[in-house]
């Protein structure tokens, strides 16, 4: 949630005042707008929680041993599905700074607003996932330091599967100008 209070404080694009205003009758939350959200970025988000918790069972010996229904190895599989989570709205805090450039170039670390968000969010997980009173309310964990290259690394194809999509739209775009 903190990553997201930030990206009110994000500059506009470049190029935005040259682009016609949308209409008085469109809507914020459009069909676009729910596509985007719940289609491209919940499909790729459940997708790598999925992952991360099977991660977890497989690294403990699954699908030789039964998925873990509770215990250390249950514990330790859903803390990851948690992180994971976090770190892909990491990802998509990044994707969501700019609509159609590339936020690569506008400067990952740029807005300081959603930098500090997401340093708070790795603050408040690793406090769920390391202090005992918090384990105990939320049934979470440690997690070992494989566990956390695993979620470092997330964002990224996050981040590069927007910009192809970004850089597609813009190459598109160019095309319908010219025709």
């Amino acid at each position: 949630m903190m990553p997201a209070l930030g990206l009110g404080t994000e500059l506009p694009e470049t190029g935005i005042m040259n682009q016609p205003p949308r209409s008085t009758n469109d809507k914020l939350l459009n069909k676009d707008l729910v596509i985007k959200a719940f289609l491209w970025y919940g499909l790729i988000e459940s997708a790598v929680c999925m992952a991360a918790y099977f991660y977890v069972n497989y690294v403990n010996g699954w699908p030789l041993v039964p998925l873990a229904s509770s215990g250390v190895t249950y514990r330790m599989a859903t803390t990851m599905t948690l992180a994971s989570i976090v770190f892909c709205q990491i990802g998509m805090v990044m994707n969501c700074r700019t609509v159609n450039y590339s936020v690569i170039k506008a400067g990952l670390f740029k807005n300081k607003r959603v930098v500090f968000g997401i340093v708070f969010e790795i603050v408040l997980l690793s406090a769920i996932i390391y202090t005992p009173i918090l384990q105990e309310i939320f049934n979470t964990a440690p997690l070992g330091m494989k566990e956390w290259l695993f979620l470092i690394c997330l964002p990224v194809p996050i981040v590069l599967v927007e910009e192809l999509r970004k850089a597609v739209t813009r190459h598109l775009n160019k095309k319908a100008k010219v025709s």
